[in-house]
């Protein structure tokens, strides 16, 4: 079973200026005096775009998917198999900016896990509440905070 990233206004918002300041760091050459050379031009283009790319890509690809034995969490370039074995401790969380983090919504859960280096991740799953009910299906004996 597989859950997309919940995207809400803020993290939004939070990526469009993102965006529009790479955009404006990266094409500010272009407006300076005197025409620039293709090297120059390419340069700017080949450090610029994909940084663009990547953000638009981390935001709209983030999956949350529910194997036999784990769940795992994962992004363009960031992902974790957390094992339901693993996991003690789950509850809500709005703190989208700090710690271990694959959300993009402030109407996020942080499940706490053996497996998982910073001991904790965060996530926004759609359909909050469907994820919920099959992760207490398969981590029964993990402590359900406030859900």
């Amino acid at each position: 079973m597989t859950f997309k990233s919940k995207i809400d206004l803020p993290f939004s918002i939070m990526m469009v200026i993102s965006i529009a300041v790479l955009a404006i760091i990266g094409f500010f050459p272009f407006f300076l005096d005197g025409p620039l050379d293709f090297w120059s031009v390419s340069i700017v283009l080949a450090a610029t775009l994909p940084a663009i790319l990547l953000l638009i890509l981390m935001t709209f690809n983030t999956r949350y998917i529910f194997y036999d034995d784990y769940l795992h969490v994962k992004s363009i370039l960031f992902g974790s198999k957390i094992p339901y074995r693993d996991i003690y401790k789950v509850h809500p969380t709005a703190n989208f900016i700090s710690g271990y983090r694959v959300m993009t919504s402030k109407d996020g859960l942080e499940i706490h896990s053996r497996s998982i280096g910073l001991g904790s991740v965060k996530i926004s799953p759609q359909n909050k509440d469907i994820f919920i009910e099959e992760l207490k299906k398969r981590a029964s004996h993990a402590q359900y905070q406030d859900i």
